[in-house]
């Protein structure tokens, strides 16, 4: 009970804005107290946060930096990309199988049962989400509210504009005394094309998420790990040359410097820039293919993870490779 208890006011200690979203965003995924999950999510992604700047071998300046700028937004917006992940992939599931509900809803409407038996009956366990919506709705209006007022929250609970759409033109042809399952059998035809069509889009762009996806995760490491490699090639050379004996004088006056090379910082440098160049292509390939960037963040783990090993692993190789010929 004192655990539920400070949860919660830790959770109402959150900013409003952010309560709000996040509540939303847990209706949409028909996730039941969302306190529990953000706060628990928040102090595991602190922790982390914590353990991974102790563990990076940077200056302290670099990780205190990087400490405070992650603790003061991976936090907070990792549980909120959880809960809109889920709610986005209750969405799909739900369009996928929105046709067939809708044809097994007016197969029943013409059959003789009226609305509400028609959304019970058609409540159907291969349709997932959906017949828990149908379900829900169903012994709503049974309980007495009215069609549209049941119809209409049944819309406010689902993240997806076919979806909402669908209902509206439902609720418009039962307010007009039009042919419902007709209606119910026309929208459902839309939906497949309109389906169909985003497939074949899908099917288009594919080419243009392979490129961006091979930049980031094989090109970005790969150009990195060779100019880490010259660099520290480059200060070795000027490590084993006598300056003294390149000094000349005469007339020409030439003198030699060795060159300040930071081969960590270069290094370091690198890694930072492959993980941010892998984040916003996962942001982008997401904005593609599914129009919505936050998809993205389940690819970016596993992107940022398979550049960073790539890039270690050309880089050694790179150096073996080149210290044959030596």
């Amino acid at each position: 009970m004192k655990t539920a208890i400070s949860i919660k006011g830790l959770y109402e200690k959150l900013p409003e804005v952010y309560r709000e979203k996040v509540e939303q965003e847990a209706v949409y995924a028909d996730i039941q107290n969302p306190e529990k999950l953000v706060i628990n999510g928040m102090a595991a992604v602190s922790v982390a946060v914590i353990l991974t700047a102790l563990l990076l071998p940077y200056s302290l300046v670099w990780r205190s930096v990087l400490l405070v700028l992650s603790l003061v937004t991976a936090p907070p917006l990792i549980p909120y990309v959880i809960i809109s992940i889920a709610a986005e992939r209750r969405k799909k599931e739900m369009e996928n199988v929105l046709p067939d509900a809708l044809l097994l809803i007016s197969a029943n409407m013409k059959s003789g049962l009226n609305i509400e038996k028609a959304f019970l009956l058609s409540a159907r366990d291969e349709f997932g989400p959906l017949a828990e919506e149908l379900r829900q709705t169903a012994m709503e209006m049974f309980g007495g509210k009215p069609v549209e007022e049941a119809l209409g929250e049944m819309e406010s609970r689902v993240k997806s504009g076919l979806f909402k759409e669908t209902i509206k033109l439902l609720v418009d042809g039962l307010e007009s005394g039009g042919n419902t399952a007709k209606l119910l059998e026309s929208s459902a035809d839309d939906i497949r094309n309109s389906m169909e069509l985003r497939q074949e889009i899908n099917s288009n762009i594919k080419m243009y998420v392979m490129f961006i996806l091979m930049a980031a995760v094989v090109g970005a490491p790969l150009l990195f790990s060779i100019s880490v490699y010259m660099s520290e090639t480059t200060a070795d050379m000027w490590d084993d040359t006598d300056i003294g004996e390149m000094q000349t004088g005469g007339e020409l006056g030439l003198t030699f410097q060795e060159p300040q090379v930071e081969t960590a910082f270069f290094e370091q440098f690198s890694i930072i820039a492959i993980i941010v160049i892998n984040f916003f292509a996962a942001l982008i390939i997401s904005e593609i293919k599914n129009a919505n960037v936050k998809e993205g963040a389940k690819y970016i783990p596993v992107m940022i993870t398979v550049s960073l090993i790539l890039f270690f692993i050309i880089k050694g190789g790179i150096a073996s490779l080149m210290g044959g010929f030596t």
